[in-house]
């Protein structure tokens, strides 16, 4: 447990020092026409992420956007579509800065690292400040994905969230989440938003 918590540590502190030497990364928010850097709060009236977006903005603090993991290379590489997952989550957290995001992944392979924490580091380097982050990082399916992540949002008095996956796993993903919240009787809302 204790080498877990300094691998952790030393991944953060890792993301932190390149996001600060590279400045803006590859996958950091492209700056819009005549943009100081300043964040767009996710008006409602020019909001570029339909239902997803305008979802957010009704509720900032009871609704989450979930970001699902994807199984890490076997020295810690991001798969694509675990990027694609990243780069949409972390648009919607810029956007929408008052809905914390939860990446929810367990345990990779043989790392003693689980995939919420990899993507701790990519939402990082993609602008998104560690205290917007909360991590759900015990499940190995989505199946587990929906139970425990529905579990967390039914703590936190939440009445939905934004499923962010690829197009492909989306269905499933928010069928898993419908079944889970029915199952533990939670009364939650969940809008697609495909990466």
């Amino acid at each position: 447990m204790r080498l877990r918590l300094v691998f952790s540590a030393a991944l953060l502190a890792v993301a932190t020092m390149l996001t600060g030497l590279v400045g803006t990364s590859a996958h950091a928010a492209p700056a819009g026409p005549g943009s100081s850097g300043s964040m767009d709060f996710g008006s409602s009236g020019n909001d570029a992420f339909g239902r997803a977006g305008t979802f957010l903005w009704q509720n900032p603090a009871g609704r989450y956007i979930v970001v699902l993991g994807a199984k890490q290379g076997t020295y810690g590489q991001t798969p694509a579509i675990l990027n694609r997952r990243l780069s949409k989550a972390a648009a919607l957290g810029r956007t929408h800065p008052f809905n914390r995001i939860i990446v929810s992944g367990g345990e990779t392979w043989w790392l003693p690292v689980s995939e919420a924490q990899f993507m701790n580091v990519g939402l990082i380097q993609r602008g998104i400040p560690p205290h917007q982050m909360v991590n759900e990082g015990k499940s190995r399916s989505t199946v587990q994905n929906a139970a425990f992540t529905v579990k967390m949002l039914k703590r936190m008095g939440a009445d939905g969230a934004v499923i962010v996956t690829n197009g492909f796993h989306m269905k499933r993903a928010i069928g898993n989440f419908r079944s889970a919240a029915k199952a533990q009787r939670a009364r939650l809302t969940f809008v697609p938003a495909y990466a």
